[in-house]
């Protein structure tokens, strides 16, 4: 195997599985209708309030529903088939989009139905999200996982690096009504691929009560030394997303730009965190992926600096691109991580921790992000934010050095 060969991400599982083909499918399909929404929905609110607090307001209230969706779904995941389990979650929140379409549509659109369809799509998105990401190594199997983990991560890292230009098109040409129904147009066609998976219920053991199994998982993660620090980590590093709610007042104040700047702007991240997973074919052989975790939560805030000190628009979209592709590598090295240290029949409740330690740390980073930008510019504010976050990131760093630093494989 060439050097460029290693580097390169392994796409083995896509050729081997069909049931893994699906569900990437599926899951490609739905993060690109999301990757709209991710655009139309801070557009909504900041044009409607012109804070952006309000539009942190509506982002943490999404991430609060989706944080009691993965502590429910990784329980939910452990019990049910995984397959259903995913299809009637998408299902709920098609709906939410449907909703969110409608509402746009309106004259004056209410601003408690935009938090209600969030609520809605939080959770569904909590439950579907640990679903998957415990139904995926059963699919591959355990030689596989980081390979398969790479994919899914490019999955929403294609979503995000293209649609959200798309969407700041559509946006400036018909409003936001049309990126809602598209989005629910995709959830559609989602279900649809991941029913042809075909049934996949979890291992047979004693079923407890949900409270009971909710609380042995969080229990089994403390204990275990490799897991609590993989989360702790992931935790700080998905805090460096919460400054890009401030992204709109940065494009509309200091950039002097409009709506498709702000769609390129938003895309940026998405496609620095393709090149991160297109060549993350080395983890799966890394003898030191614990240490590479470590870097890559230091290397996050940087990207995210650099956009803030940036003099024009092509600048900033370098530094979120690089923020992007150093947030893909520590994605697919967390996961990788996290499935070969869970018991296949406790995988729902850690992949259901895993989503909850990116939420919250994403979820407190936007409410932080969106009180500093009230005190500063959006480009000093990202700069203040980023250079917290770097110092909290290396002290993490130096703290979980001595057990993350020798995991292997």
């Amino acid at each position: 195997m060439t050097a460029v060969g290693g580097l390169l991400i392994d796409t083995s599982p896509l050729r081997d599985s069909r049931a893994f083909r699906n569900a990437f499918a599926a899951r490609l399909i739905s993060v690109l209708g999301i990757g709209l929404l991710m655009v139309a929905l801070p557009v909504q609110v900041y044009q409607a309030t012109g804070s952006s607090l309000h539009v942190a307001g509506v982002t943490t209230v999404t991430a609060i529903a989706l944080f009691a969706g993965s502590l429910a779904g990784g329980v939910i995941a452990d019990r049910y088939d995984r397959r259903d389990v995913i299809q009637w979650s998408r299902s709920a929140a098609g709906f939410g989009f449907l909703a969110l379409g409608a509402n746009a549509l309106l004259e004056q659109p209410s601003l408690a139905v935009i938090y209600a369809a969030g609520v809605v799509d939080g959770l569904a998105g909590g439950v579907s999200g640990s679903a998957l990401m415990a139904l995926i190594p059963m699919l591959v199997g355990r030689d596989k996982v980081a390979a398969a983990g790479a994919l899914t991560s490019l999955t929403t890292d294609l979503g995000t690096m293209v649609t959200p230009a798309i969407a700041g098109l559509l946006i400036a040409k018909t409003g936001v009504a049309l990126p809602f129904f598209l989005c629910a147009a995709a959830t559609a066609a989602t279900v649809g691929l991941i029913r042809s998976i075909g049934p996949q219920p979890p291992p047979a053991r004693e079923i407890a009560h949900p409270l009971r199994e909710l609380a042995t998982g969080i229990a089994f993660a403390a204990r275990h030394k490799v897991i609590r620090m993989a989360l702790l980590t992931g935790g700080i590093a998905m805090m460096v997303s919460g400054p890009l709610v401030l992204l709109p007042a940065l494009a509309e104040g200091e950039l002097g730009a409009g709506e498709t700047t702000l769609g390129l702007l938003y895309a940026a991240p998405g496609a620095g965190a393709v090149i991160g997973s297109l060549t993350s074919g080395w983890i799966g052989r890394s003898n030191r992926p614990g240490l590479a975790l470590l870097i890559s939560m230091v290397l996050m805030p940087i990207g995210v600096i650099a956009a803030g000190l940036a003099p024009h628009a092509a600048v900033a979209f370098l530094g979120l691109a690089g923020f992007g592709l150093a947030r893909a590598l520590n994605v697919v090295l967390r996961y990788t991580i996290l499935q070969h240290a869970a018991p296949e029949d406790m995988r729902g409740r850690i992949s259901g921790l895993l989503m909850v330690q990116s939420v919250a740390g994403t979820a407190v980073g936007s409410m932080v992000a969106g009180v500093v930008g009230q005190f500063f510019t959006p480009g000093t504010a990202l700069v203040v934010y980023g250079l917290s976050v770097l110092v909290l990131g290396a002290l993490t760093a130096l703290a979980a050095a001595p057990l993350l630093g020798k995991e292997k494989l």
